[in-house]
């Protein structure tokens, strides 16, 4: 289950120091993937040796230890990714301490300490790199589609993308506060569980409400060909293409990603508004 370990700040902070250190898009979504998969391991070999007891203190023990370095590991995906990408600006050692001591004057590191959590990091995600992010799946859609070369189109859907992660990012790390009463039900939900829940609202006219239903909404909030499937056809929204050749595209996009035409339309246009709105 992805995004679990992945809330609007973290993939903000990542945007960020990307731009900052001037590396490519790959970099930030390999070190989103990457971030993610690790802490979401990370968390249950902290949570299985150091909550035993399933306290409310024992909890609080376990969101102090993970969060006291949780910049230091974010930074060691970043390298991680960064190498992964083979991108011309390399991120050394020297950078990954000069930013830490920006986004955390309350620790100090030196080059061991940092040599060792990228060695960690590594190690927990089993030594394996994420090969396919929904940057990626975009690219090749837009080679399927024959829209690669389309003015604009790869930057545009790189933005829209971006938009995506940044503003409609599911805070699953909020469901366990909300079991001790720290926050509110109000508070749980972020825009990306409303943007499929409206999804879902369109095709169905009611919120998931069966076991098949919720599965089903589970499929494709997990799927990212159908998010690059989305983004690709609401980009040729603004490439003044005209309906019948959106439809056509539509189409080829659903044959590409097996799932429904009118699904791929809706978010699309789902993602339109949003779009605008921001």
């Amino acid at each position: 289950m992805p995004f679990v370990a992945i809330p609007v700040p973290i993939v903000s902070a990542i945007f960020k120091i990307t731009e900052h250190l001037y590396l490519g898009p790959d970099t930030r979504y390999i070190a989103i993937h990457l971030y993610d998969k690790f802490m979401c391991k990370y968390f249950w070999e902290v949570y299985k040796t150091e909550a035993a007891d399933h306290t409310e203190n024992s909890w609080s023990q376990v969101c102090r230890k993970i969060s006291s370095q949780s910049k230091l590991y974010l930074m060691s995906c970043l390298q991680l990714a960064n190498k992964m990408d083979s991108h011309p600006k390399n991120l050394g050692i020297s950078q990954v301490l000069d930013i830490l001591q920006c986004i955390d004057k309350k620790s100090e590191y030196n080059h061991s300490v940092v040599f060792l959590s990228e060695f960690k990091v590594f190690k927990m995600v089993g030594f394996r790199m994420p090969f396919c992010t929904p940057l990626n799946c975009i690219q090749v859609l837009l080679a399927a589609t024959g829209l690669k070369d389309t003015p604009n189109m790869q930057d545009l859907t790189i933005t829209l993308l971006d938009l995506v992660y940044l503003q409609v990012q599911i805070h699953y790390y909020l469901l366990e506060p909300y079991r001790y009463g720290i926050i509110n039900e109000t508070e749980i939900y972020s825009q990306r569980e409303k943007l499929y829940s409206h999804l879902q609202c369109l095709a169905q006219r009611h919120i998931a409400k069966t076991d098949q239903e919720k599965r089903n909404l589970m499929t494709l909030k997990t799927n990212v060909l159908f998010l690059g499937a989305s983004i690709v056809l609401c980009g040729i929204f603004f490439s003044c293409i005209d309906a019948e050749t959106g439809r056509i595209i539509s189409s080829k996009l659903s044959d590409l990603v097996d799932i429904e035409s009118d699904n791929i339309w809706d978010m699309a246009n789902i993602l339109l508004v949003l779009a605008i709105q921001e």
